[in-house]
């Protein structure tokens, strides 16, 4: 293969996958590792069967939400407010529960980066408040200079090198915690550990998975590449290899923890946790490798879920993304305002980062019941759902409505 082909290669790739890096982007970050390191911690891998059932329903719903913005040139948010009788009190609700649910989010992640930068260079700064000032304040400023301007293509770029960067980093580490694969085999069957904390861990995997502020993300991303009917094969590509990385990751993440933390009794209340915990029994390299991949997973995640509000609203607007409008730069300071006093407070970023999710995965069965409908429409022809693709969206109906109740009752049973 000569020079040129190689150098040609990787940006075609990427470009092909593209509106599929911000999924990665946001679903694996430090709230997906965290709480895959909290289950891999306490239970081994015996929820593996909730990422794979995940990640199954996770690529039947983005197909179906790319295939509606693909075929009508509408992002879903919009389409669910004008074209149902209740759409709008429920597009609203969806919009403020998903940028409330991203706030809390954008705290925990915020916490758990310089967390994992003190731990990596504490001893540069041996005073601890002025080591999460300094911190807090590099890192919103790199976010501002990312996101003041926040041109798509730009931002996919960024991500393609982060994403790729956390991907080598959780798979490498996966190498010095090799899993036993009849624990994998075992973690196939679905069983709900006798654990008071498994019914909001549960709703935190599926939510971290199969999350609705990504599902909405992914249209808007389509409708920003510009991408129609004409990509439609670039996007189940995309699609396909998105959903494919976000279970490696995952698993991996999980692999990690039920290899060391699981092994030692450990279970994981601060991402901090595990990195101290790897290093005696994975070595220095390991650790440093996966400390790599959680600062990559962090920022990664940051950039887009900063990012959710302005593009909800602009989906809620029927209005094209623009980041040098007032409302989107508005929420990316106010994001930045989060980065720079959340690590301030007493809280337990693993715990806020878990709630979280388990918060977007009560909201995911209204965004499974609408996108189905929205594909059943006769205005759609020919491109209608299939008996196939139903029986998917049903089966994505069903999964969200149990998660949804595993939410529910986790959040419960917590607070």
């Amino acid at each position: 293969m000569g020079t040129k082909t190689k150098q040609k290669l990787i940006p075609g790739i990427l470009a092909i996958i593209g509106p599929g890096l911000f999924l990665i982007g946001y679903n694996i970050g430090t709230g997906s590792v965290t709480t895959m390191a909290s289950a891999g911690s306490r239970w081994g891998l015996s929820l593996t069967w909730v990422i794979l059932l995940s990640c199954v329903f996770t690529f039947i719903c983005i197909w179906a939400f790319s295939k509606y913005t693909l075929v009508t040139g509408e992002t879903i948010l919009y389409a669910i407010k004008s074209r149902f009788g209740y759409g709008r009190p429920v597009s609203f609700f969806i919009l403020c529960s998903i940028i409330f649910a991203e706030f809390m989010g954008v705290a925990g992640l915020t916490v758990i980066i310089v967390d994992l930068f003190r731990e990596w260079a504490g001893h540069l700064f041996p005073d601890e408040a002025a080591s999460k000032a300094v911190i807090a304040a590099l890192l919103a400023v790199v976010l501002f200079v990312i996101l003041w301007r926040g041109k798509y293509l730009m931002l996919e770029k960024i991500l393609s090198w982060l994403v790729i960067l956390m991907g080598i980093s959780f798979l490498a580490t996966v190498f010095f915690v090799a899993p036993s694969w009849v624990s994998v085999s075992r973690g196939l069957m679905p069983k709900i550990p006798d654990d008071p904390n498994a019914a909001l861990i549960v709703a935190g995997i599926a939510g971290t998975t199969l999350s609705s502020a990504m599902l909405f993300c992914r249209s808007v991303s389509l409708k920003a590449k510009g991408w129609n009917l004409t990509n439609r094969k670039s996007a189940f590509t995309d699609t396909t290899i998105s959903v494919s990385v976000m279970f490696l990751l995952s698993f991996a993440v999980m692999v990690c923890a039920a290899g060391t933390l699981y092994i030692a009794g450990q279970p994981v209340e601060k991402a901090i946790d595990m990195v101290r915990t790897i290093e005696p029994l994975a070595g220095r390299f390991a650790t440093v490798i996966f400390i790599a991949g959680l600062v990559g997973a962090g920022v990664s995640s940051l950039i887009p879920t900063i990012l959710i509000a302005p593009w909800l609203i602009a989906d809620y607007s029927n209005k094209p993304v623009n980041p040098r409008s007032t409302d989107s730069r508005l929420f990316v300071i106010a994001g930045l305002l989060v980065v720079l006093v959340a690590p301030f407070f007493n809280t337990k970023p693993v715990l806020l980062m878990i709630i979280t999710m388990a918060l977007l995965a009560i909201v995911l069965p209204l965004s499974t019941v609408s996108i189905t409908v929205l594909l059943n429409q006769k205005s759609l022809g020919i491109h209608k759902n299939s008996l196939l693709m139903n029986i998917g969206c049903v089966g994505a109906i069903v999964f969200s409505v149990i998660m949804s109740y595993y939410g529910v009752v986790g959040l419960l049973g917590y607070f």
